[in-house]
């Protein structure tokens, strides 16, 4: 009996002598570093914090998240790749910084004619979930986003084609050149340091953008119109991504808590966007800004012309076999139920 009793014992010390360093790795929490291209206290940038502390808080501390906004730990170019390549465990990035990185999703930089953030980011969203992208395989795709409507903004007033011929625009690149060239104005490459006194010298003449760069940027000083080109209008499109052996190595729990969480941010962070955009409307028309709509016959016009890069979009896109034209036909259709 004793000696049953002191195998007991020295059972029962070695289990605990075990239990206690692996007591203490379960008690660790899991560290994601998250990288951001916007900075710090931008508005969307605090909001993306916000979903890193009630990440934090909901997991009961079992996660930590180290948030760094301003591109200092990627910049945009390389983020989502290095999500892919675990160097960083999540990506907050523009689609645009790497040109045909997310060909199938470039859809969503045609000029669509969406309305809102809101609108624009439930369409990428569902995009994403009806087709898998095999360009978004390697990642876990914890949503995707989209901007406002960018109108052209000019240093005089643009109100029909005729006024918009040899205008020089700037452009990023990509699409946007194209529908620019289509539209008969003249795309610009600049980047955004440059495009303050590029404007103030008239060596650029106007931009298609969202009317919040006019108040963040400044670009409002020189582009005192806006031209509501509203069905050859288009958006800017990103995402927000994990790495993908990260998230499958999460109890399920956890698992299940960043999906809600990013569903519900998806939207506030839409929603947040098409607010910011409201009060940069309301600061420029206080500043004397200018809005002009197009008719209805100008709108046709713009529309019929911007017609080719649909088409090169559908061509292109096929030739490398990706579902394009399905593509552009659902989200044709997917406007036309939810956007009223």
């Amino acid at each position: 009996m004793r000696n049953r009793i002191r195998l007991l014992a020295l059972a029962l010390g070695v289990a605990t002598g075990v239990a206690a360093p692996l007591a203490r790795a379960a008690d660790k929490p899991i560290t994601l570093e998250f990288s951001s291209f916007l900075p710090a206290q931008e508005k969307l940038s605090l909001m993306l914090q916000e979903w890193a502390r009630e990440l934090e808080r909901r997991s009961g501390g079992r996660v930590k998240v180290n948030y760094h906004p301003g591109s200092t730990l990627t910049p945009p170019p390389q983020t989502y790749d290095s999500v892919v390549k675990d160097v960083i465990d999540l990506g907050f990035g523009p689609m645009g910084a790497t040109s045909g990185r997310f060909p199938l999703m470039e859809v969503l930089d045609l000029p669509l004619g969406l309305q809102s953030a809101e609108s624009a980011s439930a369409l990428s969203n569902e995009l994403v979930r009806r087709f898998q992208p095999r360009e978004l395989a390697s990642v876990k795709v914890l949503f995707m986003t989209s901007s406002p409507p960018a109108y052209i903004q000019s240093r005089r007033p643009l109100k029909s084609l005729a006024d918009l011929q040899g205008v020089k625009l700037r452009a990023l690149g990509g699409t946007t050149v194209k529908v620019i060239q289509a539209l008969g104005a003249v795309p610009i490459s600049l980047p955004t340091n440059d495009v303050y006194d590029a404007l103030s010298k008239g060596v650029v003449e106007g931009a298609p953008v969202i009317r919040d760069a006019l108040v963040a940027f400044r670009w409002g000083d020189s582009l005192k119109h806006t031209t509501l080109n509203v069905r050859t209008s288009y958006t800017n499109n990103g995402y927000f991504v994990m790495n993908k052996r990260r998230f499958a190595s999460m109890p399920p729990d956890l698992q299940k808590i960043v999906d809600e969480l990013s569903a519900e941010y998806s939207i506030k962070l839409a929603r947040l966007w098409d607010q910011k955009e409201v009060e940069a409307t309301a600061t420029l028309a206080a500043a004397g800004h200018q809005t002009h709509t197009l008719d209805a016959a100008e709108e046709q016009a713009w529309f019929q012309r911007v017609q080719p890069v649909f088409d090169e979009y559908v061509k292109d896109k096929s030739s490398r076999g990706l579902p394009a034209a399905e593509v552009l036909a659902f989200v044709r259709e997917w406007i036309r139920v939810n956007q009223k």
